[in-house]
Order: C-alpha cells, then structure tokens, then sequence
C-alpha cells in the first residue's frame, strides 16, 4: 500500500500553515490558511472551490466541528476564532497571550482545547465560553490531542507528552517522550494509542498509560507532523519534502517524496480515512489518496490498483480479474468466497469465482467499517451496524442508545452465525452481545474488571455452543459463554488471538520473551471440566513475533501472522482436530474414537473427552479419559453408567461440570426432592438442604441425622441457630431415617427400570 499524490496546486502565496475537513455530502470539502492571511476551500478531488475570506491576523492553526458548522481558527496575536461555512466570523475570544499555537475539538463536538505559547492548556464551550484552564506549564505547548472517550487531553510540550484528565482534582500523568522537543501529538479514538514526533526526527507510539509501543529510526529532517487515520488502521508522518504512511503497529508502508513543497506543515484524513491531504511550506496543497491496497483470504487476493479499480487474483484458478466502479473505492474485504466493496454511495457483493455480475445495492449513509463471517457480513457507518447476506438482503441494523460506530473496529467488533458482539465504547469493561437476525439485545451486558482491548465470538454451533473471547488491558485471555457471564482465564501475556474460522479451535501469541503459538483445540473445556483444559493444548515456538504483531488468519490447518516489522508469517497447527469436529458434528463417536486411536494425541484424546462431556456421550468420555490416564474421571464415568436413572444421571454429570445451580434444577424440576437435599448435602450447603427439607415437609430428621452424624465423625458441636431450632422441633430416628433413605433409593430404582 503507499500514497499516491493526485492533486498539488498552489494557491497560497506564503506558507500554508493549517488545512481541516469539514464534513458535508459524502466526500467532504477541504479548507486551508496560511501566512497570507487567506482563507481557501478546496474540493476532494483536490481543485480550488473559493477564496473565503482575507483574514485581518495572521492564522497558526484551524478545525472544523465534527458536525461541520463551525471553523475554529488560531491566531499568532493570541485570540481564538469561531467562523460558520460562508466564512464569516462569529465569535472572537482573546484565548491566550502570545500566540495561540495548537487547538482541537473534541470527538463530539462539544468541547475545544487550545493551548499556546503561555504554556496554558484552555478548554472553551462550543459557542466559545471559557470552561477550564487544565495545565499551566513552563514551557509552551506544541500540540493537543482529545482521548476517544473525551475525557483526557494529550499535550507536547519541551521533551515530554502530558495527559491531564477534564475532572477536577486528578493529577497529570506526564513522560519523556522525545530528546528534542516535542512538535505534534495525535491520540486514535479506535485504537486509544498515542501518536508523537518532535524535533530528534522520530516519531513514536504509546499507549493510553504512557507505554512505548513503537520508535522509529531517525528521519532525515524534522517531523513536522502526522495524524492518525478515522479507522485507526494507519497513520501518515510528514516531514521536509517527505510524507510517510504507515501501519498503527509503525511499520511503513511507504514513502512518497514531495517535490518543492518544504516542510509539511499539517497532515488531514477525510472521513473515510481514503484520502490524505497536507499543508506545505512553498504554499502548495497537496492531496493523494491510497493505492496498491492488498486484502487477501486463502487463495484470493484483492488489490486496490487505482481510487475505483479492483484486481482480484485466485491462485488455485490462476485467474485475474478486474473490477471497476463508478465511485472512489473506500474500503474492501474479501473471505469466504466473496468480495465485498464499498463505495460512497453504494456496496457491491462480488462471489468466487464468477465475479461479475455482482449484488449491489445503495448505501445511506458513508460505510466506515465492512467485516465478514462465513455467513453474513457488516457495514458500519454512523447511523448503526447493518448485517447482509451475500446476497444484499438486509437481515437487521444494530444500535442503541450510546453506540459511538466511528470508534468500531476488526478488534471490537465480532460477528458469528447468530451473535453481533462489540465492545461498548462508553463502558469498556462491557461487552454488548445482540441476536443477527433481530439486532436486539441477547440479555444484560456482559461486564469484566478492567477495559477491554479485544473480543471475539466464536464461529462454531449456535445457541447455547455460543461463547466470547476477549483480551483485557493487562493481556490477559478470558473465555465466557455469550448467554451468561462465566469469566474463565484461559492465558496471560498475550498479545493476539483468534478463533477458527470453521471449528472452536483457537490460537493465541504469547509474548514474555518466549515468543509461543499456544493452540487450544477445545477451549470450551473449561465449562464442562477445567482440569482438561490445559491437556488441550499444545504450544510452538513463534520466533520473530514481536509484541505489536497481529493474527490475520487462522483457516484450515494454517495460521497467518503480520510480524511486528510487517513481514508475514506462517505456522501451521494439527489437521487432525478438524477431522475430529467433522465427526463430533455428524454423532459419529466410533469414527472418532478411531481418529484420536489412530494419531496417538494426548491433545486430541482431551478435546474428545471434554466433547463427549458435553453432549453427554458417557462411553466416548469414559474411553478418552483412560487415554490420557485421568483414573479418577474414569471411575467416576463408570459410577455414572451405573446409574439406572437419566435425570440422576444428568445432575452428576452437571455437577461434575461445576455446575451445581443446574444439577439441582434438574432433579427439583423432576421432583426429586431427596436427590436434591442429597446434593446439597455432599456440597456441604447445610442450610440449603434444610431450607429445601422444611419447604417440601418429609426429610428434615434425614438432614438432621445426616448433620448429626457430620458433626460427629468431626468432634463439632452443632452452633447453627436453624439447625438447633429444628433440633428441637423435630424428632430423629437414626434407624428410620436409615430406612427411608434405602426407600427412596429403591423407588428411583424402580422408577428407572419403569421407564
């Protein structure tokens, strides 16, 4: 992928100082101000649209509101501007002394920070009241950056980066960032990483908390400036002569030299993240766009050769095609046999290997985000997430009261067969689950501890085999089921994951210096008996992955990583769990015994057990687990086959699973009563045992004998109030209570043989 520099027109006679888009129609307009006190708006395609208006001072620094209806504009002589879209000036506000150097709005539009040569850092109200003054500083601020959630500023100022927050009393949290001086800071809503370059001619990336990510080497001049993409996949660095594109982990993509431009003042995305535009030292406006963009799945790869020029290659067809649209392309995906397209106005679904003529159908607003599964895909644009078939058939629209859609990513968003999952940007210790086919809700958000970096759901089964992946703050892995919140930690150090994209395999790069591709074949062991878990597993080195590198795909028996450096590379997993979950789905349990008989895989034989668990297959579990010498299972899987009655069955197996609220809902729910306060009772929920006994009136002196002879065996006395209370209310009769216990058990053994 580079930029391609389409448009480069000098209407400014000085230098240009400052450009922002404002938002209108699809494409947006740019407008421009430099030292010759001019005001210019500009069309995408990078043509002069007008001269606005002269300006009586000198401009450092200019932004549009996010609802592109009002022009802030910094000035050299220390006021601060307000202007509406026809150029005329609404407000003006002496903001700092000396010059007013950098501002910026929030992402909402309701707020705007400046800060100057006076080291103050200035929040104001839209309509340009002063709020606040967050920081006073010795030194003066160079740059200013909002946080994704609005409540924190990032500011350069000498050689540090500082992030205060907006509520009162907290204290900023500061660090060395550059040896020079620090000239630009930018902060990805999507990606919540700090971007900044100063005068030592690196740039860096960092982390919300101030942890280095990325360094670059020196460039040959100064930066002079950068900003993060919309989508936060990429950002662009600006030097003398010089623009750089690059990839959010820092790797460059490319390089494009400007000729007799100077200095790249400022840099600008358009909202669809598609086209860069940059402010020049020689007055020139320069404008490119994206080009050489490769997407790729399995044997397909697409190649974004020219703004609205697709090549799709398919190597096992050895087959090139090329695919034009009417429109700027703005984003593509390709997976699972199709491509999808996406334009300003419209979306085009093209499916292997025929690729024309494609499904198309109109777009109402501007797509921001398209993400596919094996059964449907997505588009996200600001009004909510809308779910396609491959055939364009609109299945529902997913949104509520909140959802911010601009700050959706590959990373927060995850789609399945049944199940929409997101990251909830205003609470990101919440994960927001929703029903495909309706877009409503399915049950309460589920919430962690800390914020969440990374979810996923997997993509095989539905319902209940529904389960969500994520990857927290502290690069911990944690699995639960979609339906309830049941966090099971499944590793730590992990710096990527991903699910299967056919079976509930999943891998995870692990870094702490090991550098290792753990592979779980069946992670869902950890809710039927987490002790089989860890046999699930095997591990493999991943020499040359570094802690910025990123899984792409894990398809077949092969997994795909972009290194650290950019660089991709392969490694491979066992095929054999896949002939394992073919199987499984078919009820073929002999046929894989013999596969787990046939590989001799301690692994395998695990998955298998936790399977044959979960759909109830006691001789298939009873089989696996002698394979890996797990005695006790064994025995206790025997105990089981013993048992005459199905439901009885079922609640140890249930509590076996550690799930007990479900084992005694099940023997309740078929009304035995004594089974339960039997239960109970092994559980050593004394109290629930005598709750139960005195709510059904007929075992009370059983669960009085029963504590009796436990306090007994343990030389207690009894101190329970309710127990002491019953004591004395009811009567025990060891040797009756003896004979109702082998009553009850007669009569569920016949009750068995009955049915």
């Amino acid at each position: 992928m580079r930029v391609k520099v389409y448009s480069s027109v000098s209407r400014h006679t000085e230098i240009c100082t400052s450009i922002g888009w404002c938002r209108g129609g699809r494409t947006g307009e740019l407008w421009s101000c430099g030292d010759d006190k001019a005001l210019w708006k500009w069309n995408a395609d990078g043509s002069p649209n007008a001269k606005i208006a002269d300006l009586e001072v000198y401009p450092a620094m200019l932004q549009w509101a996010p609802s592109g209806d009002v022009l802030a504009i910094a000035c050299t002589e220390g006021s601060l501007r307000l202007y509406t879209r026809a150029g005329k000036e609404d407000k003006k506000v002496e903001a700092h002394t000396g010059a007013v150097i950098a501002l910026r709005w929030s992402h909402d539009g309701s707020a705007l920070a400046t800060a100057g040569e006076d080291g103050l850092l200035k929040i104001w109200s839209r309509s340009g009241m002063l709020r606040s003054t967050l920081l006073r500083l010795p030194a003066s601020i160079y740059a200013v950056a909002w946080s994704g959630d609005n409540e924190k500023v990032a500011i350069g100022s000498y050689r540090r980066v500082v992030v205060q927050s907006l509520q009162p009393g907290r204290r900023p949290q500061e660090w060395k960032a550059h040896e020079g001086v620090v000239l630009q800071v930018d902060w990805s809503a999507v990606t919540s990483q700090i971007l900044s370059g100063g005068e030592d001619c690196k740039y860096k990336i960092w982390d919300s908390d101030g942890r280095l990510l990325f360094t670059s080497a020196p460039l040959e001049q100064v930066t002079t400036s950068l900003a993060w993409s919309p989508n936060g996949r990429w950002f662009a660095v600006g030097s003398f002569g010089v623009i750089k594109l690059c990839d959010k982990t820092g790797w460059s993509y490319a390089r494009e030299a400007l000729t007799h431009s100077g200095s790249v003042f400022q840099l600008a995305w358009s909202e669809d993240s598609t086209v860069l535009a940059g402010a020049c030292g020689s007055g020139q406006v320069v404008f490119s766009h994206l080009s050489d963009r490769v997407v790729s799945w399995a044997h397909l790869q697409a190649t974004l050769k020219q703004d609205n020029t697709v090549e799709i290659k398919d190597t096992i067809a050895e087959t090139t095609d090329d695919l034009d649209f009417r429109d700027r392309v703005i984003d593509m995906s390709v997976g699972h046999g199709a491509l999808i397209v996406t334009t300003a106005t419209q979306c085009s679904i093209h499916q292997s290997p025929h690729w024309s003529p494609p499904h198309v159908f109109d777009l109402k607003d501007l797509p921001l985000l398209v993400l596919q599964s094996p059964y449907h895909f997505c588009i996200v644009d600001r009004d909510g997430i809308h779910l396609y078939t491959y055939e364009g058939r609109l299945l529902s629209t997913v949104k509520y009261k909140g959802l911010r859609t601009d700050v959706l990513n590959p990373l927060t968003l995850s789609i399945a067969r049944d199940a929409v999952c997101m990251v909830d940007a205003s609470t990101p210790k919440c994960v927001r689950v929703f029903d495909v086919q309706s877009g409503r809700p399915l049950g309460q958000p589920i919430e962690h501890k800390i914020d969440i970096i990374q979810v996923a759901v997997n993509q095989h089964g539905s319902g209940a085999d529904r389960r969500v992946a994520i990857l927290d703050k502290n690069k911990d892995l944690y699995i639960t089921p979609a339906h309830r919140t049941q966090w099971v930690k499944l590793s730590s150090m992990v710096d990527t994951f991903m699910w299967h994209d056919l079976t509930d395999m999943m891998v995870a790069i692990c870094g702490g210096g090991d550098n290792s591709m753990h592979c779980w074949f069946y992670p869902a062991a950890v809710f039927v008996d987490q002790d089989l878990l860890p046999h699930t597993m095997t591990t493999k080195e991943a020499i040359g992955c570094g802690k910025m590198c990123q899984l792409v795909s894990f398809s077949g028996s092969h997994c795909t990583i972009r290194r650290s450096d950019g660089a991709y590379q392969a490694l491979s997993v066992s095929p054999y769990p896949q002939l394992l979950y073919q199987q499984v789905e078919k009820g073929q349990w002999d046929k894989a015994i013999r596969v787990c008989r046939f590989v001799k895989s301690p692994p395998l034989w695990a998955a298998l057990a936790a399977m044959a668990l979960h759909a109830r297959e006691l001789t298939t579990a009873e089989i696996a687990l002698a394979s890996i010498d797990e005695v006790a299972k064994v025995h206790f899987i025997t105990s089981l086959n013993e048992l005459a009655d199905d439901t009885v069955r079922a609640a140890e197996l249930a509590l076996f699973c550690k799930r007990p609220e479900e084992a005694l809902g099940l023997l309740l729910q078929q009304g035995k009563v004594y089974r339960a306060i039997d239960m109970n009772i092994r559980l050593q929920r004394w109290e629930a045992a005598l709750d139960l006994a005195q709510k059904h009136k007929g075992y009370v002196d059983v669960v009085l004998s029963m504590r009796h002879k436990f306090l007994q065996d343990m030389n207690y006395d009894e101190t329970n109030p309710k127990f002491i209370k019953a004591t004395k209310e009811v009567s025990v009769d060891h040797a009756a209570v003896a004979a109702k216990i082998a009553a009850e058990e007669e009569k569920d053994r016949r009750q068995a043989e009955g049915n």
